[in-house]
């Protein structure tokens, strides 16, 4: 019994052994199989779970201007994402969670329910939605810890973060600029025509992700500059582009008029300073505006140039030699038959009018004669040359070339002569000013600059937008000479004798252009010209303004010179020029009026002084009393004082901080504010 009992143990024993051996067997096959056989392709499979290699979306670019302000940047917002197949109780999730995005229950389980593997849900959340559904997050984590769930609904739906575009000057330039897409894309202006350098570069990078497919582990930067896009460094200056704006809203709303457009320009450069139009457009909520107001009129849209382009055809008579300065023409009594049927009409009668007499009254019998001097071929030849009818090269999208008839091949002779006055040629604000600007730089066209450079995240130039000449038009002489009789409109006599800033001089031109309506020209819709070069003897901008449609008053030189004088005046001084000091005479009368307030304002301390004591000491102490006075006078008093000045307005103070009798500092600065009508 024994034996059988022991031999039957041994029989289990091997019969475990062997069981034992074949399971080692089995199991090292296995091992084999999945570790030599299949082991590469397993790692692959393993690492395709669990390391996750995802797009990173690129930062666009900044937009800076000429000093180094930003008009655009790209901010970090979070945006709601879903995966729909990964979701199993649609109907659940989006009952909860509509409140939170502010969505529509159906709305939204109709996109959790879709078959698509990935979803946006909510783009560029708000902060306040955004911490909300933070919220809910929390509270849905909370609530499954104390449930011990594993799967959940809620994991396949969270936050993104994106870059949204955002412009912290508003509508400031906001034509210029032009708007993105919801995805990034420039589509108007600046944003569009530069749209593949401020873009970015996407990239991949690789996530580690939990059995749930959440994130533990990226590669991905807050801001990485491998993805972000080049900057854009403007020739606008904020401050000119602000005092543009300003000023035409400010003449728009008085005239109540239907809108108006100002360029401001270096006519040594071509960079364009300011550029301003009304209405203006917030690019930040661009889809409230219509498309009218979004495009960028000062470079879009085509007018006619009406007086204002008298000057071009006075240039281009005396540069060809056919004219002198003082060469005399009869204006007809302000009728002038040019046909038996048609005849060129004055706005006032005028006799005998030489060249400058011509531009100072702006008459349109004597543009017409002299327009006939020069010849059509030649004529056309000019002005071609100043840049109407072709693109100035400007890098903007839309560029309107305008409409310049070839006068060698009119017949008519109406038709020419009317040229000569701006109506049958059509210009865009940009080419107008570009050609006064050649006007103001010896006879020079200069290509417009709205972009200096290009620069990477780095900071490193990428690409540069140096001054560009693009031919000369009419001699450095000739420049001169149109300049000393444009000169005499903002004189008296002329039709602006209203547009110089106070210590300036301004060679400008006028223009009242009728409007085309449905191809007849109105007599109740026109557009207020006033173009100019500021200081007439050398200028260092060139300012064009236009209002569209006045009501009140028609002419450039009552409703748009004014403009002028107010952006010329402050642009002026935030480039840091300033009047010629007065005569010696002048200011010895002016430093006896300070020194006696002076004298009075410290009496109470001196012990009652004689002014003439106070006088003999030397620069005053004590704060002058500045109102009533130009700006001329509070400059040369400031000066003398050795007080620093900021001045706003134009005509004549007002107010001033500190007050007069102020004892001075070191350091002090006097702000002063002028008002034309005081």
């Amino acid at each position: 019994m024994s034996y059988l009992l022991h031999r039957w143990v041994r029989v289990r024993i091997i019969l475990v052994g062997l069981g034992l051996g074949l399971l080692l067997m089995v199991v090292g096959a296995r091992f084999f199989q999945l570790q030599v056989l299949q082991g590469a392709e397993l790692r692959r499979q393993a690492e395709r779970e669990v390391r996750k290699t995802c797009p990173v979306l690129p930062v666009r670019g900044l937009i800076l201007d000429s000093r180094g302000t930003e008009l655009a940047i790209s901010t970090r917002v979070q945006s709601v994402v879903a995966h729909p197949r990964k979701i199993r109780n649609a109907a659940r999730l989006s009952r909860e969670l509509a409140p939170v995005l502010g969505l529509s229950p159906a709305a939204l389980q109709d996109l959790l329910s879709s078959d698509a593997p990935f979803v946006w849900v909510k783009r560029h959340l708000t902060p306040e939605r955004e911490e909300a559904f933070r919220a809910w997050e929390k509270k849905v984590a909370k609530s499954a810890r104390a449930r011990g769930n594993g799967y959940q609904d809620e994991n396949w739906i969270y936050l993104l973060p994106e870059a949204k575009r955002y412009y912290p000057q508003q509508a400031l330039a906001g034509h210029v600029l032009g708007f993105c897409s919801i995805d990034g894309r420039g589509l108007e202006g600046l944003e569009y025509q530069f749209d593949r350098e401020l873009y970015g570069k996407p990239k991949r990078v690789q996530r580690l992700v939990d059995a749930r497919g959440r994130c533990v582990v990226t590669e991905e930067k807050a801001w990485d500059p491998e993805v972000m896009g080049h900057n854009l460094v403007l020739t606008l200056d904020q401050t000119i582009q602000y005092i543009a704006e300003k000023e035409l809203k400010r003449a728009v709303e008085k005239w109540q008029a239907a809108g108006g457009m100002a360029l401001v320009v270096n006519p040594r450069t071509g960079e364009i300073l300011a550029m301003a139009q009304v209405p203006t457009m917030d690019p930040n909520c661009f889809a409230l505006f219509p498309a009218e107001v979004r495009r960028n009129r000062l470079l879009t849209h085509a007018i006619e140039p009406g007086s204002s382009f008298k000057v071009f055809i006075a240039a281009a008579a005396l540069d060809a030699g056919v004219v002198k300065p003082t060469d005399r023409f009869n204006c007809e009594n302000g009728f002038w038959q040019v046909t038996a049927r048609e005849a060129i009409h004055d706005v006032h009668p005028y006799g005998i009018l030489t060249v400058q007499g011509i531009i100072q009254k702006s008459s349109n019998i004597g543009a017409a004669k002299l327009a006939n001097k020069c010849g059509g071929a030649r004529l056309y030849s000019y002005l071609k040359a100043f840049g109407f009818g072709s693109r100035s090269g400007i890098h903007f999208p839309g560029e309107n070339p305008g409409l310049l008839k070839n006068l060698g091949l009119i017949r008519s002779p109406l038709d020419r002569a009317t040229c000569a006055f701006g109506q049958g040629v059509s210009v865009t604000p940009l080419q107008l000013t570009m050609a006064l600007a050649a006007l103001g730089n010896d006879g020079v066209l200069m290509e417009p600059r709205l972009v200096k450079k290009i620069v990477d995240a780095r900071g490193e130039t990428v690409e540069e937008f140096p001054p560009r000449p693009v031919r000369r038009v009419i001699s450095r002489e000739t420049a001169r000479q149109m300049l000393a009789i444009m000169a005499t409109v903002t004189r008296p006599g002329g039709t602006a004798p209203g547009a110089a800033p106070p210590g300036f001089t301004v060679a400008g031109k006028t223009g009242t252009a009728q409007k085309l309506v449905g191809g007849v020209y109105s007599h109740n819709k026109f557009n207020a010209v006033f173009m100019g070069l500021v200081p007439a003897e050398h200028p260092v901008l060139a300012i064009s303004v236009i209002i569209d449609e006045p009501q009140g008053a028609i002419y450039g030189g009552v409703v748009a010179a004014p403009v002028f004088r107010e952006i010329a005046a402050q642009t002026l001084r935030v480039l840091g020029y300033y009047p010629p000091a007065p005569a010696t005479p002048v200011l010895a009368g002016l430093l006896s009026a300070v020194s006696q307030t002076q004298a009075q304002a410290a009496e109470p301390e001196t012990g009652g002084e004689p002014p003439a004591a106070a006088a003999a000491e030397g620069p005053p102490t004590v704060m002058p009393d500045l109102r009533g006075k130009t700006i001329r006078q509070v400059l040369d008093l400031l000066q003398r004082a050795g007080v620093r000045c900021r001045l706003e307005g134009s005509g004549r103070a007002v107010s001033q901080d500190p007050p007069p009798g102020t004892p001075l500092t070191p350091g002090v600065v006097c702000s002063v504010k002028f008002e034309p009508g005081f």
